[in-house]
């Protein structure tokens, strides 16, 4: 039989055990707020001439859930509190440091770009294993001064982010995971396109000859 001393211990860890995991399951139902971590990728390189145009990137949110990008459900089925991105500053951010790699100065006053992000929502379910999220993102970017004009989407599906139980209960790494993917994918489109290049150049009396440019940047 199990001395007093050893019932007391398996007791104190089992409620320990119980205490952190409702801890964690009600965490989950608190708002979240994820964070921009935007890395612009290797094959973004300088633009010859891009030095010589300063750039001053201006983003509006558009969006009708404003800066509310998810809100998931558990394996019951039942909603997690709104999950929350500052759409302005995080958007901002993450083109001002592409800008940056491909050679422009970052700046005001400079040429302007105007980049309305119009929809992001992404819908997030939990498994044993990994948080899986699915949504899609649109964003129109413009430089009005030579009338340029793009829409940019992004589609994904079956995002996955595998985490230990503790990291799922909770899910902020996987919302902060799936929320940059989206980031990356749209700004990088953004900055790969000659013709977005292109026209940011003439915007910037830069008199620069722009490179053939692949797919990737």
């Amino acid at each position: 039989m199990m001395d007093n001393k050893l019932l007391k211990t398996a007791a104190k860890v089992a409620f320990l055990g119980v205490a952190f995991g409702l801890a964690g399951c009600a965490s989950a139902y608190i708002p979240d707020t994820v964070h921009n971590h935007y890395k612009a990728p290797a094959s973004l390189t300088k633009v010859p001439g891009a030095e010589n145009v300063t750039v001053t990137v201006d983003v509006q949110n558009h969006k009708k859930r404003h800066d509310e990008i998810s809100r998931s459900k558990d394996v019951l089925g039942i909603p997690f509190a709104g999950v929350y991105l500052h759409i302005d500053k995080a958007f901002k951010t993450a083109m001002d440091t592409a800008l940056t790699k491909r050679g422009f100065e970052v700046g005001a006053p400079g040429t302007h770009v105007l980049v309305v992000v119009k929809h992001f929502y992404m819908h997030g379910d939990v498994f044993t294993a990994a948080v899986s999220f699915d949504g899609d993102l649109l964003m129109q970017v413009s430089i009005p001064s030579v009338n340029y004009t793009h829409l940019v989407t992004v589609n994904k599906k079956k995002l996955e982010s595998s985490s230990s139980w503790g990291q799922l209960v909770t899910m902020s790494p996987g919302r902060t995971y799936a929320a940059n993917a989206f980031i990356s994918a749209a700004v990088n489109q953004v900055v790969s396109n000659p013709k977005f290049i292109t026209a940011l150049l003439k915007a910037g009396h830069a008199g620069a000859v722009v490179p053939r440019l692949s797919a990737d940047g």
